[in-house]
């Protein structure tokens, strides 16, 4: 209990932090008159892809787990659906368990594979936003935008992070018995049962790494992937345009991969302070300062409040 509460403070500090570096910026009066003006109707569309995307977002957990064990779409919806409500709910990403959790399903389907699934979803996702991420601080650097220091920072460390991360799972499916073995023989040193059982615990988390050296599964999950990042930035560009902002498609793609790289900082609940932070980072590159503190603010804070519903709510 004493550890969760410390978890918690820990999250919701981090979180203040960035809330309020963003706040700080904001022309709060202006940011009213926005929200009281905005076209409310674009929630209509918005909603709209952000359905097809959360379909496509469970579809290519699908084809992780499929050369582990064939799991009904009909099963894994429902528990993906609660899932990815777990992670905006739970502070510092604990929600990234409960799909391993609800999934398991022994001896066909360990707790442990399902770690092992998510290993892998999570370093694609983070290489993709990584990338991109990178890759729009170049562009905007290229054309003389402004771009902060910290921007650039978190593009350089999120793609070093996540190549490494890579690494480690190339490693881990070339020497998948040495890896075990090193956990094993590690965790001895301290008791030999908790060497057995984490022992176990990394077998099955290398054994849902499976998918990867099938083409075909993997073919599948990265066209589900992409499809559900491009709608995403779909998504953030509808919202824009109840905002009169309409920042095209490009740069709402690239609003999109920021924030994708800042929710993937261990924060509070609701990503609050990460969300707001990294989009009024990315909205600079593309608006006048004196439209980020006004329409833009106010942009932000329904994308985020939407966003956050739409997860609580199919969850």
């Amino acid at each position: 209990m004493r550890k969760l509460l410390v978890r918690l403070l820990l999250s919701i500090l981090i979180g203040g932090v960035m809330l309020y570096l963003a706040a700080r910026k904001i022309d709060w009066t202006g940011t009213w008159d926005a929200l009281s003006a905005a076209r409310w109707w674009v929630l209509l569309p918005y909603f709209g892809t952000m359905a097809v995307q959360h379909l496509f977002r469970a579809w290519r957990w699908k084809f992780l787990l499929a050369p582990i064990h064939a799991v009904p779409f009909s099963r894994i919806l429902p528990i993906a659906s609660v899932g990815f409500a777990a992670i905006i709910a739970l502070p510092l990403r604990m929600g990234e368990l409960v799909r391993p959790y609800l999934i398991a399903d022994p001896p066909r389907v360990r707790m442990s594979h399902g770690l092992g699934t998510m290993a892998v979803e999570r370093v694609v996702d983070g290489l993709i936003l990584a990338l991109g991420c990178f890759g729009v601080v170049m562009l905007a650097r290229a054309r003389g935008a402004p771009v902060p220091a910290w921007l650039l920072g978190a593009g350089l460390v999120a793609l070093g992070l996540f190549l490494a991360a890579l690494g480690v799972l190339v490693m881990a499916l070339w020497q998948r018995r040495r890896a075990v073995e090193l956990c094993r023989r590690l965790f001895s040193l301290f008791s030999k049962r908790l060497g057995d059982r984490l022992a176990g615990v990394a077998e099955g988390i290398v054994d849902g790494f499976s998918a990867l050296p099938s083409a075909r599964s993997m073919a599948l999950f990265l066209l589900g992937t992409l499809a559900y990042w491009a709608l995403n930035g779909v998504a953030v560009w509808t919202m824009s345009w109840g905002f009169g902002i309409e920042l095209g498609l490009g740069a709402s793609t690239a609003m999109m991969v920021i924030v994708g790289v800042g929710i993937m900082i261990p924060a509070g609940p609701g990503f609050i302070g990460n969300f707001e932070f990294f989009a009024s980072g990315a909205l600079d590159l593309y608006a006048p300062r004196e439209v980020v503190a006004r329409r833009g603010a106010a942009f932000i804070l329904a994308l985020h409040a939407a966003n956050a519903a739409w997860y609580m709510l199919t969850g």
